[in-house]
């Protein structure tokens, strides 16, 4: 009865969510309506609530901002009220326009690979007035420098190593290794999403690691012959942390699917979930 009971719970809220949209649900199914009419990777911009986006490829945001701003995927209780944050993989900035508004003190920088996408994300900071943001056109890596990079021109670049079969352009990019940024100050919020180079920036990192308090990490698992995920649990119970672990998406553009014969066939083989850790 308990679970039928928590059944009809859900199914009643989506059933609400359905006919009294949020604010931040109506701009969700604005931003799809006009994904749904438009060119994959079309440069453009659009308004959703009180923000001004520039986007590169709208499609890609569709699933960032519902997310981020309609399930609150992100939403953290910090004990500082003016936080330290890094934000790792920032795209265009949706995640740090959440930070922002969720700690309007907060000092964040914001680190994205892609130049095209950067400038977008530099024009969605400025554009929309915040303050206490640093834009850092760069990939966070291993060391400082310069690393090889394919650029997807939506959410799916990383650097090439990883890339395998993803279409893209490689190009070098700047690198910034997470462990010197780490080492010059604490950080209260580290959120890493490098589409596969967790590992090893994690693992480079090692004491540096006791500067972070909380950490929203999304784990990329691209090689079905070896799976990254428990040497990077491993990292973090070595680190002092706690953490669970949701929202396991499968990556179905990468392609790895399981073959006729298995017992599972066709299933993908390449997928993230996101691991929340923080400190006892």
């Amino acid at each position: 009865m308990t679970a039928l009971y928590r059944t009809c719970r859900r199914w009643a809220s989506s059933a609400k969510q359905q006919l009294f949209p949020t604010p931040e649900g109506a701009a969700w199914r604005k931003a799809c309506r006009i994904a749904s009419q438009i060119p994959r990777f079309t440069r453009g911009d659009v308004t959703l609530l009180d923000y001004e986006l520039q986007y590169l490829d709208l499609l890609t945001i569709c699933p960032q901002w519902h997310a981020f701003f309609v399930r609150d995927l992100l939403d953290v209780q910090l004990e500082n009220p003016s936080p330290r944050i890094l934000d790792c993989g920032a795209n265009i900035g949706l995640a740090t326009l959440y930070f922002k508004k969720r700690y309007p003190e907060a000092r964040v920088s914001a680190y994205e690979a892609d130049s095209d996408i950067a400038e977008a994300l530099r024009g969605n900071v400025e554009r929309n007035g915040l303050v206490g943001v640093d834009v850092v056109d760069a990939a966070i890596w291993t060391s400082d420098g310069t690393v090889d990079f394919r650029a997807q021109g939506a959410d799916s670049g990383t650097i090439a190593s990883f890339a395998g079969e993803l279409d893209g352009d490689d190009r070098a990019v700047k690198s910034v290794r997470l462990k010197r940024l780490l080492d010059e100050e604490p950080v209260d919020l580290l959120k890493l999403d490098i589409e596969g180079g967790e590992e090893d920036v994690l693992k480079d990192c090692g004491e540096s690691l006791e500067n972070v308090r909380v950490l929203l990490l999304d784990i990329h698992e691209f090689d079905p012959g070896r799976r990254r995920t428990p040497a990077i649990l491993s990292l973090l119970d070595e680190a002092g942390f706690v953490y669970s672990l949701d929202e396991l998406v499968p990556l179905h553009w990468r392609g790895a699917v399981a073959p006729p014969e298995s017992p599972f066939p066709g299933t993908h083989l390449c997928w993230s979930v996101l691991a929340r850790a923080f400190r006892p």
